[in-house]
């Protein structure tokens, strides 16, 4: 496993574990391609409020990735409300 230092003139945040973590984690892998996505606390000099990167990553990776983020999303939905669906059904197999 690959040993990773992130140096910065900026305070720590409270992201830098995630990131140290990750790239630990990517090391071990062979990437072909990477997105990042970087929600801003205010927007930039440009007036975007989200910030990409992405590496070796054409049109179709980027549709690839987004798949996969909106598959999270509904699974998250889906285990939000997963209490009211089951209370829903049971009320439609009544008697």
């Amino acid at each position: 496993m690959a040993n990773f230092t992130i140096l910065s003139d900026k305070p720590f945040e409270d992201y830098i574990s995630f990131v140290t973590e990750t790239l630990q984690i990517l090391s071990a892998k062979k990437v072909r391609g990477l997105a990042i996505v970087a929600l801003l606390e205010e927007p930039d000099e440009d007036g975007a409020d989200v910030l990409t990167g992405y590496y070796n990553m054409p049109l179709q990776d980027k549709q690839t990735a987004a798949s996969h983020i909106q598959a999270d999303v509904t699974d998250g939905i889906v285990r939000a409300n997963m209490r009211r669906y089951l209370e829903e059904l049971e009320q439609e197999d009544g008697p």
